[in-house]
């Protein structure tokens, strides 16, 4: 079992791969860091949230403050001379009025004040951080920062999480988890004694967490990264709780955790792609494979990691546990034939060869939604050739408003941003009510029934996916529609060879006679990260309309 210390840490950072790693860091540090004030965090840019919709701004500086404290966290190990550095960014961290940002800790319901004592999601990480510094340079720190860490981890989180119920203590999503996880960690480092005053809350909220946000089956709706962020808190939590009390709890051996590590496994496809659902469908936004190794050793398993321990966006973050399993070995663990059916979203993942066909039903009301029900992906060397276009900007009205969330301008969670058909002109809307029903299924192919997918409609619809070696075939009867317009979404360019469309070295065949018309779609990714899609439509008028589409590679 491996403690997070001084001693230990600093032994890890002297091997070879440890070396590595820290010179690594020490590049991103002098690069955005070195010789740099530490960023305000000005009202101006926090209230924007509130004045207009805008959360990024703000959390961009925010978050800029916790991956100086995590870099300094590793480099400091290595060379004294990060000390002091590493107890300004601890400084400039306590003096923060809130740690919760303000998308999570605007008061609604009082004429839009802020509750500034709020706990969130990033306020937990935020303890976390500072307890967990706090212990690995207990020698090292001074006194007075060592003092102002344990003042504002008892006035911002112990003081206010034992005399008040949160959100997260009923909720069936990853706040659950990250919440009570970050929480129960900076009750282990700093406050132990009072753990067995919360112990209890924080089971429950675990459990909670593997009943209701994973179900049976461990299948995450919110998607794979909100996966690795809720699931990976949990490991997280355990993994120093199993440290410091010596004591591996029965919760760790549920069935729930069985099922949902072979999620994790099942969803990680090719070249790094992970399961492309909901808006946990894209790699990068919670930190992978930090967490992934803390999975991996706590449970025994081996999750794949595609890009083993090459720096990528946000691999400095939660880096000693990096450095902690650097000399590990990584094994490929990939089954190329796995057939997987999820039933509690009706998702299929179907791993043929060199590519992967993921194939959707569900309803249009899951958590973290999108319109997407009877969508599917082709994902072969490490592209989405058919895709879905992941998690957009996060603003207010993307989770406040349908309206706003679900439109053509927003795109990423509309129906207009998923491989499925128009019918009559009107495309699928949000609602539990809308849903797809399974005809039948095997391991190449499944069929899906939207006819309730839609609303106020008349047509009978329904799809069916195939997998072949080379290709997938996508099945479509349809009756009493008068037009059908077949959509297809890529993150590729489509070009148009004669008669058929190329996504790349994939060729688009068609039953139909109908010419395919293309559009450019640009829009607003996580973090205002600008990404570009294809859509490709295909439309025909009839009454009974049997249309056949090829994916050929």
């Amino acid at each position: 079992m491996f403690l997070y210390t001084y001693e230990n840490l600093s032994k890890q950072a002297l091997t070879k791969k440890g070396k590595e790693y820290v010179d690594q860091l020490k590049e991103i540090y002098e690069k955005d860091f070195e010789n740099k004030p530490i960023l305000a965090l000005p009202f101006s840019k926090f209230k924007l949230f509130h004045t207009s919709g805008d959360r990024v701004l703000y959390q961009n500086e925010y978050f800029i403050r916790r991956k100086r404290l995590m870099l300094l966290q590793v480099l400091a190990l290595t060379d004294d001379k990060y000390i002091e550095p590493l107890e300004d960014v601890i400084s400039a961290i306590c003096d923060e009025i809130t740690w919760c940002i303000p998308a999570h800790c605007l008061d609604r319901d009082t004429a839009n004040t802020y509750k500034y004592y709020e706990i969130d999601l990033f306020a937990s990480e935020t303890a976390f951080y500072l307890a967990e510094t706090d212990n690995i340079f207990k020698d090292k720190l001074c006194p007075e920062i060592r003092n102002r860490i344990k003042y504002s981890l008892k006035k911002k989180i112990v003081d206010v999480y034992e005399n008040t119920v949160f959100g997260f203590d009923t909720m069936k999503n990853n706040w659950a988890s990250v919440c009570s996880c970050g929480i129960g960690i900076t009750y282990l480092y700093s406050f132990p004694e009072r753990f067995v005053l919360v112990k209890d809350r924080i089971f429950s909220a675990m459990e909670r967490y593997l009943v209701n946000a994973l179900g049976g089956e461990g299948y995450c709706s919110e998607g794979f990264s909100y996966w690795v962020y809720g699931f990976g808190f949990l490991a997280l939590f355990f993994d120093v709780y199993c440290q410091l009390t010596g004591e591996r709890p029965s919760i760790l051996e549920r069935e729930e955790i069985k099922n949902t590590l072979e999620y994790g496994k099942n969803a990680i496809l090719d070249g790094g792609i992970f399961l492309p659902i909901a808006d946990g469908g894209s790699k990068g936004e919670h930190n992978e494979a930090p967490v992934l190794y803390v999975i991996n050793r706590l449970f025994n398993t081996n999750l794949y990691l595609n890009n083993g321990r090459e720096i990528e966006a946000d691999t400095q973050v939660l880096g000693t546990r990096v450095l902690a399993n650097v000399n590990e070995p990584i094994e490929e663990d990939k089954d190329k034939s796995a057939c997987v059916y999820f039933d509690t979203n009706q998702v299929l993942v179907r791993k043929k060869g060199d590519y992967t066909l993921v194939a959707k039903g569900g309803n249009n009301r899951e958590m973290h939604n999108h319109n997407d029900i009877g969508a599917f992906a082709i994902i072969k060397n490490g592209k989405q050739y058919i895709c879905d276009p992941g998690v957009g900007e996060y603003t207010n009205g993307y989770f406040n408003s349908p309206k706003i969330r679900y439109s053509k301008e927003t795109f990423v969670c509309s129906a207009y941003a998923h491989s499925i058909p128009m019918i009559d002109g009107k495309t699928q809307v949000f609602g539990r009510e809308y849903q797809a029903k399974l005809v039948e299924r095997n391991d190449d192919f499944i069929t899906f029934d939207l006819t309730s997918a839609y609303p106020e409609n008349k047509a009978d619809i329904k799809v069916t996916y195939k997998t072949l070696d080379n290709s997938v075939k996508a099945i479509y009867k349809i009756s009493n529609a008068n037009s059908v317009t077949f959509r297809f979404v890529s993150f590729i360019e489509p070009k148009l060879n004669g008669e058929l469309v190329m996504i790349d070295d994939m060729a688009i065949k068609n039953s139909i006679s109908a010419k395919p018309t293309f559009e450019r779609v640009d829009y607003s990714g996580f973090l205002k990260v600008p990404k570009t899609a294809y859509t490709i439509d295909y439309t025909v008028n009839g009454s009974d309309i049997n249309a056949e589409f090829d994916f050929e590679f």
